[in-house]
């Protein structure tokens, strides 16, 4: 597998992913490919970073984009960690994690967050942020409607 950057030829492909995630509802459908288009037109990586990883025969497996979360010191949120349904469970997504934590590092991020829902379908997206070592730091009832809850994830990548 190969990380590479978002590049305008990739939008069909994106699109196609983001499309495929069954758990998905259509405003976050929407809202995934306007960070997207947004990513493209923008002149620097500071609002969304976004990187793709690639198989082995150069095709899209899936994405993740983080961003330095504003008025913050050094604390970046994790927006979006995508891999196509057919290429799941196989180490895309776990290597797309992995690399964004590098990146963020690198960058002398002090904390990583990522805000998910509490309902029954995104059960496995919550393991896979507990398998990488995020704990849930905070959660607030009832935040996208009743009976779905924000779910803050966080992880400590730099101590000072």
């Amino acid at each position: 597998m190969k990380i590479r950057p978002i590049a305008e030829k990739d939008w069909p492909t994106l699109k196609n992913i983001v499309q495929a995630q069954e758990h998905f509802r259509p405003a976050e459908i929407r809202v995934a490919l306007e960070i997207i288009d947004f990513a493209l037109k923008q002149n620097r990586e500071e609002d969304y970073i976004i990187r793709l990883v690639e198989g082995e025969d150069h095709e899209i497996l899936g994405y993740v984009c983080y961003g330095k979360a504003p008025l913050t010191d050094a604390v970046y949120d994790l927006y979006w960690i995508i891999v196509h349904p057919a290429y799941q469970n196989q180490g895309a997504g776990s290597f797309l994690l992995n690399y964004a934590q590098q990146d963020l590092k690198r960058r002398q991020a002090r904390l990583l967050l990522i805000e998910t829902s509490s309902l029954p379908a995104y059960a496995k997206p919550r393991a896979f942020y507990a398998k990488h070592g995020f704990q849930e730091i905070a959660r607030i009832k009832d935040y996208y409607e009743q009976g779905d809850d924000k779910i803050i994830f966080g992880k400590v990548l730099n101590s000072w």
